[in-house]
């Protein structure tokens, strides 16, 4: 009983598969072709809650794809140098763009078997090449004006304005650079996709940037007074409204903000402090970052990097004597932190105020102690001992470079001095022997 009842179930599934099988459309199985019309098939599984709308695109994206590869042998898509990147980037889009515009397409047929959905799409061939050759003129005729547009701009100098205007132009045909886009004009044949792609590359071809001067002189931690005027040209004609931008490419400093050229093409720029001390720096002027972002990123990637023009600015620093800082911690002998101040300032560093802007800091100490009373054969004398410390620490590296000290040196004082007096007879003894020792060891210094 149980196998003649499990005999006729897989008898009924049977037959119901044979059915299913024997409505099955032959469109769904094999890919119509018609010499009169497009026939697109497309299918989404019945378990997506949008498989009608899923299957209708794919059936008129298999249309379009059958339309974009019929490309004509004048076609830019055909005559473009294959560089890999060009033609990707326009059959892209042209594949994009054919959906969009396809017109007067028939739902044909559909098929539901209970898992996929399936539909068949037709476009008549003539139909849609008579709506195909209005497409063309349109493209021809607008981005034969864009090219226009863009030329006269670029022959002004206009260089912003041109390469926006053939960007539209390039956005108008690039949809339709599997057709011919040829045209006659002025006399003369002109391939609108073909020239609008060669003019917009060649906008930024022979961009140049001078300067109005390559060497300057500065001091580390200054301004330099005069700024560098950088002119923007192309082919000998200024370019006004394109940003420029400055920087330091070797050493370190401050430099006024980008600016965009005047309607002479010239931008100025102040080195407002320079901040590294490297005998020889440089300055770097080009084209600011937000003009390059501001160009139609479909093409912007089309611009090899070397068309970006720059300019450089070489900046000597005057030799002068290494800034130094002195931190004064003790001052028992007043007299002594005057003497050894002029003594570093004159002879061997530039003292500064701003021991941020210091390449040496100098640590200077004195100290005065009194000691006991020595008898003389005329008077008694007062024993003082004083002490004078420097030190001095590269402020790059922070390591000690000198530690000088005159210690405890015995002075004799007679006691009928004052205060003053004895300090300064200690300040003359001490100061004999520094100026003595002194410039010898700071010769060893090396920054």
């Amino acid at each position: 009983m149980k196998i003649t009842k499990l005999a006729l179930t897989v008898a009924a599934l049977t037959l119901s598969c044979l059915h299913a099988a024997a409505q099955r459309p032959a469109w769904v199985q094999t890919h119509p072709v018609s010499d009169t019309h497009y026939v697109g098939v497309g299918s989404a599984p019945v378990s997506d809650a949008d498989h009608m709308n899923l299957a209708t695109q794919r059936a008129l994206t298999d249309i379009a794809s059958q339309i974009a590869t019929r490309v004509e042998a004048t076609s830019f898509l055909h005559t473009i140098d294959n560089d890999g990147h060009t033609r990707e980037l326009f059959e892209e889009r042209v594949h994009q763009s054919m959906t969009r515009y396809l017109e007067g397409q028939k739902l044909d047929d559909s098929f539901n078997d209970g898992k996929t959905y399936y539909v068949k799409y037709t476009l008549e061939r003539e139909a849609y090449a008579k709506l195909l050759a209005k497409r063309r003129a349109t493209a021809v005729s607008e981005g034969l004006a864009a090219l226009q547009q863009g030329r006269a701009a670029l022959a002004s100098g206009s260089l912003a304005t041109a390469v926006q205007t053939l960007s539209k132009g390039l956005d108008v045909v690039a949809p339709w650079t599997f057709l011919d886009l040829t045209v006659m004009d002025g006399g003369r044949s002109v391939d609108v996709a073909g020239e609008l792609y060669r003019t917009y590359l060649d906008a930024f071809d022979g961009l140049t940037i001078t300067l109005s001067d390559y060497n300057l002189e500065g001091e580390a931690f200054k301004p330099i007074a005069s700024p560098v005027a950088a002119c923007l040209s192309r082919a000998g004609i200024t370019v006004p409204g394109v940003k420029l931008s400055a920087a330091f490419a070797r050493g370190a400093g401050d430099v006024s903000p980008a600016i965009a050229t005047d309607a002479n093409g010239t931008a100025e720029f102040y080195i407002t402090n320079i901040t590294s001390r490297d005998a020889v720096q440089e300055v770097r002027i080009s084209i600011d970052e937000s003009f390059r972002r501001s160009l139609p990123a479909a093409y912007a990637a089309l611009l090899p990097a070397s068309i970006w023009p720059e300019a450089k600015v070489t900046i000597q620093l005057s030799q002068q004597a290494p800034l130094a800082y002195i931190h004064v911690t003790d001052e028992d002998l007043s007299g002594c932190v005057r003497q050894v101040q002029q003594l570093l300032t004159n002879e061997h560093f530039t003292v500064t105020d701003n021991p941020d802007a210091a390449r040496v800091f100098i640590e200077l100490a004195t100290a005065l102690d009194l000691g006991g009373t020595v008898s003389g054969e005329l008077y008694d004398l007062n024993e003082c001992h004083a002490t004078l410390t420097l030190k001095f620490y590269d402020t790059t590296t922070e390591q000690l470079m000198l530690d000088y000290g005159v210690q405890r040196m015995r002075v004799l004082v007679p006691q009928n001095k004052s205060v003053e007096q004895t300090e300064a007879q200690c300040v003359r003894e001490v100061m004999k022997r520094v100026r003595k020792e002194l410039p010898a060891k700071l010769k060893t210094i090396r920054l």
